[in-house]
């Protein structure tokens, strides 16, 4: 017996939520700490280092790495100044225009 995949189309799930402003902001947000965490577990694989090794040369718990990980941590510049120079990466923030 075939099993049935569950699923939803996006336009159903988004609705009309996606032309709401707020939502487009909550969006675009969640982007932004989604790509930064991918960016520093990448990094992080890439030096070669656990999360617990990342914790220790940071000064902070292999819980909150998960957590900055997950894009489920706030952070701060420090902390990511931080986590830049323990990778060995630069860490570059800019503001531009929206469009």
């Amino acid at each position: 017996m075939k099993k049935k995949k569950a699923g939803m189309p996006l336009d159903e799930v988004f609705g009309k939520a996606e032309k709401d402003p707020r939502w487009k902001e909550a969006y675009a947000k969640a982007d932004i700490e989604v790509r930064l965490a991918l960016e520093i577990a990448n990094a992080r694989t890439k030096a070669r280092m656990t999360q617990s090794q990342l914790a220790k040369a940071v000064g902070t718990t292999q819980s909150v790495i998960s957590r900055i990980e997950r894009a489920n941590q706030n952070l701060t510049i420090k902390t990511l100044s931080k986590i830049a120079a323990t990778l060995h990466t630069a860490l570059i923030i800019r503001l531009r225009h929206m469009r």
